[in-house]
């Protein structure tokens, strides 16, 4: 649905919400709030890109900044992070370790006085990329980050939810009505002032709309179908 499709049908499922107590700005604010939402819940946005290593920046006194290397950047994807121990010209990418800094503190107790050197482990901490140690020499794309990125928000009345073009990603399509949920959920206090009760109502059913079609989304039929995928007991002689 376009921005103008979701609009009309986010207020024919809540009559109150009219004009006068929602504008359409406030509205698409809230739409495009609850399309991050799931984006970041789904990581429905998969994408990766690299970006230039520096020497001595990783540690955790001077981290890479997320928002600034990688200006789309969500939540960090299954794929992880990538250090190129090679060179530009012949690339060779190693994976490093995902750890937390609590992970860190309690099995790498010196980490923070590492000098730098070949990273291996990294953390991310809010926008902070921290890696360990910190390369010990500058690299044009010597790290590669696979991360999900955030979507784009609906400006124009003719774009969609996503994409935050006129081009419509129909696979996400599905999530039009958890769009929807979302904004009931957060618009209750404008509605009524008597809003607790039911406040947990309408979250859960926008948190269960959003989780179905989720899975919904990560379905690989084609996958559970194929016969490298099929069960195979043992051999009867």
């Amino acid at each position: 649905m376009t921005l103008t499709e979701l609009r009309a049908l986010t207020r024919a499922m809540i009559p109150g919400l009219k004009t006068d107590v929602c504008s359409d700005t406030l509205l698409d604010s809230i739409l495009n709030a609850g399309v991050r939402d799931i984006a970041t819940f789904t990581q429905c946005l998969p994408t990766n890109k690299k970006f230039n290593a520096v020497a001595d920046q990783g540690n955790v006194g001077n981290p890479y900044i997320l928002s600034s290397v990688i200006t789309n950047f969500l939540v960090a994807g299954k794929g992880g992070l990538y250090w190129n121990r090679g060179t530009v010209a012949a690339p060779d990418y190693f994976k490093l370790n995902p750890r937390t800094i609590a992970w860190l503190d309690a099995n790498r107790p010196n980490w923070k006085d590492l000098d730098s050197g070949t990273p291996q482990d990294y953390a991310i901490d809010g926008d902070n990329l921290i890696v360990v140690p910190a390369p010990s020499a500058s690299l044009t794309n010597g790290f590669w980050l696979f991360y999900a990125k955030s979507p784009s928000s609906m400006t124009v009345v003719t774009q969609y939810p996503f994409s935050g073009t006129t081009t419509e990603y129909t696979h996400l399509s599905m999530f039009d009505m958890a769009i929807t949920y979302y904004v009931r959920w957060k618009a209750m206090p404008m509605l009524n002032k008597d809003y607790i009760d039911n406040y947990n109502l309408a979250k859960g059913l926008y948190v269960n709309e959003r989780t179905e079609k989720s899975y919904l989304l990560k379905r690989r039929p084609d996958i559970d179908n194929s016969e490298d995928a099929a069960f195979k007991g043992p051999k009867i002689t």
